[in-house]
């Protein structure tokens, strides 16, 4: 029964409103027990004091309206002090639901600006402890998202600096007539300019299925061929730093 009302939020709300429910007529018992006969004995005095009491038109009646408006103060006494004691603890108990929706609502505004890093601290079982930790795995798969994201641009100048590399020396070496002006060397450049269109190629493959728009065509690679075609395509560049590759 206990782990049922920490676990769950709305039966720790159920059980704070009747809380305050039980507290608020406790105090409104007390107050009525110690207001009503100061009133009641003020208003006898009165009556007294104007010579009721030994005899007038009304004894009886002017006791029970005494009695009556001696009740009512009382209770209105009572009624306020019950009150101000439900709104003191209403506000206490509203902290502990208002004060998690709040950091939430500062944490998510610190990832809309770009502040992947941010995490609630969970204190708890119930639905909105679980929803930090809901919260925290949005946080840390935005951060994983963006970490990819920079790498795959850095990924991306990387390939696109290789081919533009290699175009640049071979054009380079045709220019100042270190590379024959041959079907070979003009063959090279052709491919380096055919790779950078596929790797544009890739990158617009690559938004479709991010897009879910593509449907991935998975099957066996020849590593042998596709090794052969790098080397071949590096090896320019290589010579030119001095670099044996060797298959």
């Amino acid at each position: 029964m206990i782990d049922h009302f920490r676990r769950h939020l709305g039966a720790k709300l159920l059980l704070s409103y009747l809380g305050i429910i039980v507290i608020g007529v406790v105090v409104l018992i007390i107050a009525s027990q110690f207001i009503l006969p100061t009133s009641f004995n003020r208003h006898m005095s009165g009556m007294m004091g104007n010579g009721m009491g030994s005899g007038g038109p009304d004894p009886m009646g002017q006791l029970y309206r005494d009695f009556r408006a001696s009740f009512n103060e009382a209770l209105s006494y009572a009624v306020l002090a019950a009150t101000l004691v439900a709104v003191v603890l209403s506000l206490l108990f509203s902290r502990n639901v208002i004060a998690p929706v709040r950091a939430m609502s500062e944490a998510t505004q610190r990832i809309a600006d770009g502040r992947y890093d941010e995490r609630l601290q969970v204190n708890g079982t119930d639905e909105l402890s679980q929803l930090a930790v809901r919260f925290n795995q949005m946080a840390e798969k935005l951060n994983q998202i963006e970490s990819m994201r920079r790498r795959l641009i850095g990924d991306v100048s990387h390939e696109l600096r290789t081919p533009l590399t290699a175009i640049k020396g071979s054009m380079e070496g045709l220019m100042d007539g270190i590379l024959p002006a041959s079907h070979e060397t003009y063959q090279q450049i052709h491919m380096e300019a055919d790779r950078l269109n596929r790797l544009v190629d890739d990158l617009q493959e690559l938004s479709r299925v991010e897009a879910r728009a593509y449907q991935l065509d998975i099957r066996p690679l020849e590593i042998s061929s596709f090794v052969r075609t790098v080397v071949t395509r590096l090896a320019p560049e290589a010579e030119s730093k001095r670099i044996m590759l060797n298959l």
